[in-house]
């Protein structure tokens, strides 16, 4: 019976590595969700799974010509998307430890500005922030205030926004350089300014 789905999956490869979509489709539909489970177990966090799943077959689709060299597609598929897997966790941990890192010198920045008149330096600087994001293009705009005000995290402004993850991270490094500049530019300390892109 393996030899038998070892041919069928050979088969698939070789039409795919063609530019067969609806081989394409027969291969997702046979293994994403064996693949959405096996990466759950890994990461334990079905978003992350999920967008492993989706990021590996727009690859593997990407990428179709070098299918035709695969032997063991099962096998491959599992190695290559657990090394995926494991990269983007050690990504979303360098994040974490990012907003960490943001936390702590922010509060020292805090203390070092206790001599100066905070209540007005806090004042000055949430309307130029304001400021900064109103002249934000909407969609920017929009996934900065979910993430920066509402705390949500990539998957969830990627689904409610109906737009990729990667897309919600361009918007934010965007926006959060342009509230920079606008802020270095209107006269805010620069230490001040220089966070909000760390957060």
């Amino acid at each position: 019976m393996s030899g038998i789905k070892h041919n069928s999956d050979r088969q698939l490869l070789l039409q795919v590595s063609e530019g067969d979509e609806q081989a394409f489709a027969m291969l997702v539909k046979a293994y994403s969700g064996l693949l959405f489970t096996y990466l759950v177990k890994i990461t334990k966090d079905q978003d992350i799974a999920s967008d492993v799943v989706q990021e590996i077959f727009t690859q593997l689709w990407l990428t179709r010509e070098s299918l035709r060299e695969v032997e063991s597609f099962r096998s491959w598929l599992f190695v290559i998307s657990r090394h995926h897997a494991v990269r983007m966790l050690k990504n979303i941990d360098r994040e974490y430890k990012k907003r960490e890192e943001w936390h702590q010198i922010t509060q020292a920045a805090a203390d070092g500005l206790e001599a100066q008149d905070e209540a007005s330096l806090k004042e000055a600087y949430d309307i130029l922030v304001k400021n900064a994001v109103d002249r934000l293009p909407p969609q920017q705009k929009k996934v900065w205030m979910l993430a920066r005000l509402e705390g949500k995290k990539y998957a969830e402004i990627a689904a409610e926004m109906q737009i990729s993850r990667e897309t919600v991270k361009k918007y934010l490094q965007i926006s959060s350089s342009s509230i920079v500049d606008y802020i270095r530019n209107n006269g805010l300390p620069i230490v001040i300014s220089f966070l909000i892109i760390k957060l």
